[in-house]
């Protein structure tokens, strides 16, 4: 599995047109311990060349597990032509992860790109909330605003889509951004 850091992640995972899974993960992690062994049987069993298998280190590049809004860890996320398609929480069963790669190869990203539609999550009371509608609005961005706290259905995928419960969530380009981060959203809307 190829080590990413911020400084090869945009040739690595952004301009790779394939799929990737990335392995957010750190050194003292216990679950991180139980992943590795059954990313890597699926990575050696995986020979398919349009398949990258990634690690990137949280305590080294707090960066981009902040821009990909990793709470926890282990957090798999899967890209597909430099989107993110997938994202999985935890540790799981490997079947769960081929099947994800799986999943991903089928995912059309030209049909994401016509989903253009700027989603924010929030409640009343996230001063994060606030910070990142405010950044969109003098920006002159328009978007779509869910109050998580009023709208379960909403609040349900965005949990299914996302993994996460926490809010800011801001859904751009069907990209999931954790919390407000202005640099993933400057980069995900060409700013």
């Amino acid at each position: 599995m190829k080590q990413i850091t911020k400084d090869n992640f945009k040739d690595e995972v952004m301009n790779f047109k394939g799929v990737v899974l990335a392995d957010f993960y750190a050194d003292w992690c216990g679950p991180c311990k139980m992943l590795s062994p059954l990313l890597d049987q699926i990575s050696k069993s995986n020979k398919d060349e349009k398949v990258k298998y990634a690690k990137i280190n949280v305590d080294q590049e707090q960066e981009l597990a902040g821009m990909f809004g990793v709470m926890s860890i282990p957090t798999v996320v899967i890209f597909k032509d430099g989107k993110q398609v997938d994202l999985k929480v935890g540790v799981t069963s490997q079947q769960v992860y081929a099947q994800a790669i799986d999943d991903a190869k089928t995912v059309n990203p030209e049909e994401m790109k016509t989903n253009d539609e700027i989603i924010v999550f929030t409640i009343p009371t996230c001063p994060h909330c606030h910070m990142a509608k405010g950044y969109l609005k003098d920006k002159k961005v328009s978007f779509k605003e869910v109050d998580v706290s009023k709208d379960y259905t909403m609040a349900q995928k965005m949990v299914q889509k996302s993994g996460q419960m926490g809010v800011p969530q801001i859904w751009i380009k069907g990209q999931v951004i954790m919390g407000f981060n202005k640099e993933h959203i400057d980069m995900l809307l060409g700013l």
